[in-house]
């Protein structure tokens, strides 16, 4: 198309160059065959047919080669490749393992750390949990003296208020879960509590004494998870 035009585009300025010149001649010289005109009007169609062919071999497309790396690789090869997704296990959760009632399971950092509320009194720990030589402490001893109030280190229920045996006047408290606390050397008869009573944490229970076997005025803690012994200092606050 573009060839096209350019050639007409030529011979109009062919034909606006050759008739306007024979138009304005002399009757005399009319008739006379023009030898300049004819010339040019060669050479102008010579030009015409050059910028024709110029333009024929700019309008040829270019040529596109595949890359050889596509050629290797077929769409069916590129979708057999899979990513294997890479699933990680959580740790499993440590638990105390459960015992029968009278096993010492050694100082304790599982589930249940931290689970009680507060301290069952307010006074330094003299002796803490696991082996004095061959004796095996089964709690913590917690200097109060005699006659400070002892409370509940958590909400629960009152299952034992008992005198007798080597934790002379003792209470026991199931807190759930599987976690029981135990209060020993109490005065005999300062309980404030009854078996089968909902305590809240601090509910007042008795006073600290020397009933049992002990040497001096203090509290015997205990912490159990599911019946086995834990050290109490991991499971208070």
């Amino acid at each position: 198309m573009k060839r096209m035009l350019t050639l007409s585009a030529i011979m109009a300025v062919v034909v606006s160059v050759t008739v306007p010149a024979a138009a304005h001649m002399e009757p005399s010289s009319r008739d006379l065959p023009s030898t300049a005109s004819a010339v040019s009007a060669s050479d102008v169609l010579q030009q015409a047919s050059a910028v024709a062919a110029a333009e024929a071999e700019a309008t040829v497309p270019s040529q596109s080669f595949a890359s050889s790396a596509d050629a290797e690789i077929s769409p069916a090869t590129r979708d057999a490749i899979k990513v294997k997704k890479l699933v990680v296990e959580p740790p499993a959760p440590v638990y105390a393992p459960a015992a029968p009632s009278g096993s010492f399971a050694g100082s304790y950092g599982g589930a249940f750390a931290g689970f009680l509320a507060v301290w069952p009194a307010n006074a330094p720990v003299n002796d803490g949990f696991g082996y004095r030589g061959s004796e095996f402490h089964g709690g913590i001893d917690i200097m109060t003296g005699s006659g400070m109030t002892l409370v509940s280190a958590s909400p629960g229920v009152v299952t034992q208020v008992t005198y007798g045996g080597g934790w002379g006047q003792y209470i026991k408290i199931d807190h759930g879960s599987g976690v029981s606390t135990l209060y020993s050397h109490m005065i005999q008869g300062s309980q404030m509590v009854s078996p089968g009573q909902t305590v809240a944490a601090g509910t007042p229970l008795g006073l600290s004494g020397s009933t049992g076997y002990v040497t001096v005025a203090h509290l015997h803690f205990e912490t159990y998870i599911n019946g086995t012994r834990v050290d109490p200092m991991g499971l208070l606050p």
